[in-house]
């Protein structure tokens, strides 16, 4: 027996950095992160041939949480959108989430919005890319190597055919009239 003093580890020490790192894009990934809100200008009918605007709402989003005895603070930001039109038709990825139209301007062009050229109903989605950050123990933000992608719920988009006809008098002088 000696009269050092020594010391016994049933193990080796662990490098609890290395583990939460590797539990962050997995933590991050399975986090409820909030789907982005599609709104469809105008819905739920459109026209044949008319712009439609679509675009999605999504803000970044907090979470903390305990990993490994360690207080985690995971910040998920929406980076990408990817719209699908319902036609077989899909914008993006893109860093643009498209923006509302005031209602008298609804059919003009934008950056988001689609033209349909056929009626019926299609299933409008969207999927919004998180890019996240993490912070443990209040110490430096770093960056997640990975994202994770949230799609929303789709709506259904009734796209409708208009036919114009010209007429001489109005519903009040001719009930029988077209579109009275």
């Amino acid at each position: 027996m000696s009269d050092t003093p020594s010391c016994i580890y049933s193990e080796e020490p662990v490098d609890v950095g290395e583990q939460i790192q590797q539990q962050i894009l997995t933590a991050f990934q399975e986090r409820p992160i909030a789907a982005g809100r599609l709104v469809l200008q105008p819905s739920p009918h459109t026209l044949v041939g008319m712009e439609t605007n679509v675009y999605v709402e999504a803000a970044e989003q907090v979470f903390d949480m305990v990993l490994l005895d360690q207080t985690v603070r995971i910040v998920a930001t929406p980076t990408e959108f990817e719209l699908n039109y319902g036609d077989g038709t899909v914008y993006g990825p893109t860093s643009i989430p498209g923006a509302p139209l005031a209602q008298d301007r609804w059919g003009e062009q934008t950056s988001t919005s689609h033209k349909y050229a056929s009626s019926g109903d299609v299933q409008v989605g969207a999927t919004v890319h998180f890019s996240g950050t993490y912070s443990v123990n209040g110490g430096p933000v770093i960056p997640i190597d990975g994202r994770a992608a949230v799609s929303s719920e789709s709506q259904t988009l009734r796209v409708w055919r208009a036919e114009t006809r010209s007429v001489a008098d109005n519903c009040l002088v001719n009930p029988s009239g077209v579109g009275c």
